[in-house]
């Protein structure tokens, strides 16, 4: 959370670039509000900040109806200190609360469950059940604007364990039932929930779906110039760009996973980055300047499974993006039965069959074995994921930042032997890391704008842009 002072100041500004770092609690009337929240501006003695909704609604504040702060943008969990409560927090987001207790969320990250409560305060004002109750709470109160629903499903969909407890939390936030606060009436069931997901501008949408396109999947995806669509468990869940934000459409089959696949979207789209810190970073940088200049406000893509993510890393390694794809797509085919295969199909497969050299064809039998024996979270942790990588035989530095970059959204990941960075900066791997030094902590949008430079980053010869 920004100092007081700060705080104050963006608030009395109403400054949108704000809105989703701080909570501005009010004593007088006992709500929390977003800095942008059109209301008569409180005095500042009757003023408290916290750093998420969660901790005002753990301090006893409830939300304003007005400015509607669980609406407000997040900012991604790596921008927290604590890597092991960024990687709590990733879970919290993709549902985990909803049907594990706390203890177990805390096994995961590898710390005792006061230890983690402890953090959380520490670091979000909240513990993780707060955190999670913000999460169901927001995600109830979209669905009921954004969807047309039926309460049940709602409740169901926002991760309640049932009807009555959805229906008796909401009235004690909010003080309305849901019905009372959906703002229209009833309309005929829906065969898809719609939520809208917003981002902070500029967001390049002639980078992110031309990125995404060029590394979809036949028969899994289907890519645009301002959408996507995905099919999971043979459902198309379906992403438009939609002014300044996209609209997330999700099948009614699937509205118990809402949660996960919110989560999931965001990260492939990278909506949560704050553009105007990153870009006013890397803008400054010599290397860089002219392309922040052509194209503000590029995204790291993600991708929307761990495991898949990582194989088409490792197929990536020292071939074009292109034909990375078509050996990715081959996999689909001989082993995936209509989804990307899984760890246990592959670890035995002869996937070399495909296409690919027998030696890359072991490293991702050797990847397959490595999730099937400690499981996949390890991918999407920034701080295990190198050394986890590294010691898989068959995958070296390149790959591993790789998959630290795209599939555990490290902001700081930089392939410095990226064949594509190298060119751009007319300079060897060891050079590169060192200019690269002074643009922490956004190393991996360096690398974006320097494929997205097609080598005018630097008086250089004009290279592809490769992954």
């Amino acid at each position: 959370m920004p100092p007081e002072d700060v705080c104050r100041r963006a608030r009395l500004a109403r400054d949108p670039r704000f809105d989703g770092r701080f909570i501005v609690g009010v004593l007088t009337t006992g709500v929390f509000c977003r800095p942008v929240c059109p209301a008569r501006a409180p005095a500042e003695d009757n003023v408290r900040y916290f750093a998420t909704a969660a901790a005002a609604l753990q301090a006893g504040y409830r939300p304003c109806l007005r400015c509607r702060p669980e609406r407000a943008r997040l900012l991604p969990s790596w921008t927290i200190a604590s890597q092991t409560v960024g990687r709590a927090l990733q879970r919290i987001e993709q549902g985990f609360l909803n049907t594990h207790p706390v203890r177990e969320l805390a096994a995961t990250v590898g710390v005792g469950e006061r230890q983690l409560s402890r953090l959380f305060r520490q670091e979000l004002g909240a513990t993780p059940k707060g955190l999670a109750r913000m999460q169901r709470l927001a995600l109830a109160r979209r669905l009921l604007d954004d969807t047309d629903l039926s309460i049940s499903d709602v409740a169901l969909g926002a991760g309640y364990g049932s009807l009555r407890r959805c229906n008796d939390e909401l009235r004690r936030v909010f003080g309305r039932s849901p019905r009372e606060l959906r703002r229209r009436g009833p309309a005929d069931r829906p065969d898809a929930l719609r939520l809208r997901l917003p981002f902070r501008s500029p967001w390049r949408a002639n980078w992110v779906f031309p990125f995404l396109a060029r590394r979809a999947l036949s028969g899994l995806e289907e890519v645009t110039h301002n959408s996507l669509t995905r099919y999971v468990d043979g459902h198309a869940v379906s992403v438009q760009l939609d002014g300044d934000g996209v609209v997330l459409s999700v099948p009614l089959e699937l509205s118990s996973a809402t949660a996960a696949v919110v989560a999931r979207t965001r990260q492939v789209f990278d909506l949560d980055a704050d553009p105007g810190a990153i870009d006013g970073h890397l803008g400054v940088q010599p290397d860089l300047a002219a392309a922040v200049r052509a194209m503000p406000g590029i995204r790291v893509p993600g991708v929307w499974d761990p495991f898949e993510g990582a194989v088409k890393a490792v197929l990536g390694q020292q071939v074009r993006v292109d034909r990375a794809t078509v050996l990715a797509t081959r996999l689909v085919a001989a082993y995936g039965d209509g989804a990307f295969p899984t760890p246990k199909a592959l670890v035995d497969a002869d996937v070399a069959s495909v296409g690919m050299p027998g030696a890359r064809g072991q490293a991702v039998r050797n990847l397959a074995r490595a999730v099937l024996d400690r499981g996949p979270d390890f991918l999407s942790d920034a701080g295990e994921v190198r050394p986890a990588l590294l010691a898989i035989d068959g995958i070296g530095p390149w790959t591993a930042e790789y998959v630290a970059m795209r599939v555990a959204h490290d902001p700081d990941a930089f392939p410095a032997s990226d064949s594509a960075v190298r060119k751009a900066l007319d300079t060897t791997a060891v050079d590169a890391e060192r200019r690269a030094e002074p643009w922490r902590p956004w190393r991996a949008y360096a690398v974006m704008y320097l494929w997205a430079s097609g080598g005018t980053a630097r008086p250089a010869p004009n290279p592809t842009m490769e992954t």
